[in-house]
């Protein structure tokens, strides 16, 4: 085979290539068609936007069944529930007095004629303020005399730090009235057979001592009591025989 065809081969496919690369005048190459490098990325930080939680800056409402908070004075008890504190109450009952026996309701036999006829045992609270010394009486509210309730019992020059008296007591000091029976101190109901009587026991607050002996007249020693007196306070019971 002869050398020229293979000469002229290479010389054509040399062409070739120089033509492809050549930009026409043969000395300075085309500008790639698309770019060879990326571009450097964007480091610019980004905008940052606070969150919004429409449940953080809604108004906060009171629970209307809730209402005002509770304060707990002790523990949960079994399942929870709580225990509201008791509100202190400060007042107190004011001059009051105590009987063996429930406002008008029926008085013990044993205070009446037809038992042992003892005093009753009694005791109050509330003394006010100023008093020098207190008073008892018991009357027949149903029975009058004169004119006046039937008078069983006055009895004063009570010491105002005493609160209480037993049953048949008589303090140290106390004045005795001489009641409607002609008796000094206490005797206790005793209506009629076949009747009914109401009954008044009273405590007096004197604002001064009384300058009387003992078994002064119980009206008269009623009278002074009444007359000095700031304060009272009274229990009704009833006997029937």
């Amino acid at each position: 085979m002869s050398r020229r065809p293979v000469r002229l081969a290479v010389a054509l496919v040399a062409a070739a290539l120089l033509s492809a690369c050549d930009t026409g005048d043969g000395t300075t190459l085309r500008e790639p068609v698309a770019p060879t490098t990326l571009p450097p990325p964007d480091t610019t930080p980004l905008e940052t936007v606070p969150l919004e939680d429409p449940a953080l800056d809604a108004p906060i409402v009171s629970d209307p069944i809730i209402g005002n908070p509770i304060v707990e004075s002790d523990p949960p008890i079994d399942g929870g529930q709580t225990i509201p504190a008791a509100e202190t109450d400060n007042s107190t009952t004011g001059f009051a007095l105590f009987t063996p026996w429930a406002p008008n309701a029926p008085i013990d036999v044993v205070y009446t004629c037809d038992g042992a006829d003892s005093s009753p045992a009694l005791s109050w609270t509330g003394v006010p303020a100023g008093t020098q010394e207190l008073g008892i009486s018991l009357v027949d509210e149903s029975n009058l005399s004169n004119g006046r309730p039937f008078i069983h019992w006055v009895l004063a020059g009570i010491a105002p730090d005493i609160d209480r008296i037993g049953d048949g007591e008589v303090p140290a000091g106390a004045i005795r009235g001489l009641n409607f029976f002609g008796d000094v101190g206490y005797t206790g109901p005793c209506p009629d057979p076949g009747s009914s009587g109401t009954f008044t026991i009273t405590l007096f607050a004197l604002n001064q001592q009384l300058e009387l002996a003992d078994g002064t007249p119980a009206a008269e020693l009623l009278d002074v009591i009444a007359t000095v007196s700031i304060d009272s306070t009274s229990s009704t019971g009833t006997v029937t025989r």
